[in-house]
């Protein structure tokens, strides 16, 4: 899998998250746009307990384990820095 095609289910799983939360319904299959503000905060309004549900669905969507230590500021500090980490914890 591609670091685009990650990016994209980053921000596709964001929006659902998001959308589920605020009660709204998105369309199965509806592409969320990548262009814009890449950070996960200011884009989709997380708060720090939306930020680490997050994480855990994205654990389980690629099945990988995101240790504690690895997530720092310049891994969170972006949907692209984040996808760039997943990308590279499936492929160890």
């Amino acid at each position: 899998m591609e670091d685009d095609q990650i990016l994209d289910i980053v921000h596709q799983r964001a929006a659902e998250m998001m959308a589920a939360r605020d009660g709204e319904v998105m369309e199965h299959g509806s592409a969320v746009s990548t262009e814009g503000a890449d950070s996960l905060m200011d884009r989709y309004g997380f708060s720090s307990m939306d930020a680490l549900e997050f994480l855990l669905v994205l654990e389980k969507e690629f099945g990988i384990t995101l240790a504690d230590e690895n997530l720092n500021g310049e891994v969170l500090s972006s949907a692209t820095a984040l996808a760039k980490h997943i990308a590279a914890l499936r492929q160890t």
